[in-house]
């Protein structure tokens, strides 16, 4: 499709949309690599997904959007300093706003509305993986961390 049919402020939003589909792509792909098993083969699946999300968009912008380079770099930080779990959530924050303008870019761009399908099966797929090791004992961390505050101020 030419992007001369498209107005201006919707084109923006389809940059937008393709930068940061390519950007989650990026981000799940690397955190793909160092999961094992059964959550490595849905990330990397979400992940494709993402990239396809991307090519749709591109048919609209007729632009090679290149990824946030920031952000992937920050949240593969994120999930391999403070965990996969709080990486992950913070994503999904960004990831809301996404499947609102979708619904919204649906009305004018035929087939939007399929990623906003395949968005949300992507949260419900996140929330499956979210069972990480360190959670099962956070409640024993927190008790840990309130006996030594009440040592020190005792």
């Amino acid at each position: 499709m030419n992007n001369t049919k498209i107005n201006p402020t919707l084109l923006k939003k389809i940059y937008l949309a393709q930068k940061s589909e390519i950007t989650e792509f990026h981000v799940y792909s690397r955190l793909a690599k160092f999961m094992k098993g059964k959550n490595k083969e849905i990330l990397q699946k979400i992940a494709n997904e993402e990239k396809s999300h991307a090519q749709f968009w591109q048919t609209y912008s007729q632009k090679d959007i290149k990824p946030s380079q920031w952000k992937v770099f920050k949240f593969f930080w994120i999930a391999r300093i403070l965990g996969f779990t709080f990486a992950i959530k913070l994503m999904e924050r960004g990831e809301e706003s996404a499947q609102i303008n979708y619904k919204e870019m649906s009305k004018d761009i035929p087939g939007a509305k399929k990623l906003v399908d395949e968005e949300e099966e992507h949260e419900k797929q996140l929330i499956e993986l979210l069972n990480e090791e360190r959670l099962d004992y956070i409640d024993s961390i927190v008790l840990g961390l309130n006996d030594a505050l009440v040592d020190l101020t005792g």
